[in-house]
């Protein structure tokens, strides 16, 4: 599936596809100045459904904010909401208790962009053709990288699985992890995308993508050719251009 739509001051499209699986998992959301991309966690039940809800949940409060800024205030309000969401869900339909999702948004405000995200769903800030931000992956590979603990090779042995997620029992996580991009150039790129589209794309490959291509139709379509028939996972990604 492809969407592309222009705003006066944001470009953007998006692509969405199953990959090798049956049923697509992922969901995504596009507003005027809000972007969100959430990937329902496989081995929970529905997670297509758990996807689906934390998109309209998030974008339903968040949107209400309009047209006041985004702060960090403000999307753990829109957390809380979105887990008591959750909470409605599962006791009106005791069948899809336990589902669960990533979850990865960037809200533009005026003067910065304020990026959040639970879970191994990214976003990228590209600027010259080289990626100057990525989020950190809440994925227990990413937590033992950083501990230093076990080796590079011995990694590729380790069967990974997310350390946070979207769900009606996260009352733990009190907040939701937040970075402000400030001083963004007109000429930035962002890129929201579920951990299926990352199975063979590299961040070199990224930089290149972005380096070699001028319009977001070209990015998306040269990383429509990295993924489609290679991953086996369902995988969404979504072009910003500032």
């Amino acid at each position: 599936m492809y969407i592309c739509r222009k705003q006066p001051v944001l470009q953007y499209i998006s692509i969405s596809n199953s990959g090798s699986k049956p049923t697509n998992k992922d969901f995504h959301y596009e507003g005027e100045r809000l972007f969100i991309v959430c990937d329902g966690v496989d081995g929970a039940p529905y997670g297509d459904v758990a996807s689906k809800l934390a998109c309209s949940s998030f974008s339903e409060f968040l949107n209400k904010k309009t047209p006041k800024p985004i702060d960090e205030e403000c999307l753990n309000q829109a957390l809380k909401y979105t887990i008591q969401k959750f909470k409605e869900a599962e006791s009106q339909y005791p069948e899809i208790k336990g589902m669960s999702t990533t979850l990865v948004l960037i809200a533009f405000n005026d003067e910065d962009a304020i990026i959040s995200w639970l879970g191994d769903s990214r976003s990228y800030h590209i600027r010259d053709g080289q990626v100057c931000f990525m989020t950190e992956d809440h994925s227990l590979i990413n937590q033992l990288k950083k501990q230093g603990e076990v080796s590079e090779e011995n990694l590729k042995t380790i069967k990974n699985f997310i350390t946070k997620s979207l769900n009606a029992n996260c009352n733990h996580i009190l907040s939701i992890e937040t970075i402000t991009k400030e001083n963004i150039d007109g000429e930035d790129f962002f890129m929201l995308c579920t951990d299926g589209a990352l199975e063979n794309i590299s961040n070199e490959a990224i930089a290149l993508t972005f380096r070699k291509n001028k319009s977001i139709e070209g990015i998306r379509d040269d990383l429509m050719k990295l993924c489609e028939g290679k991953t086996n996972d369902n995988f969404t990604i979504q072009i910003i251009k500032v």
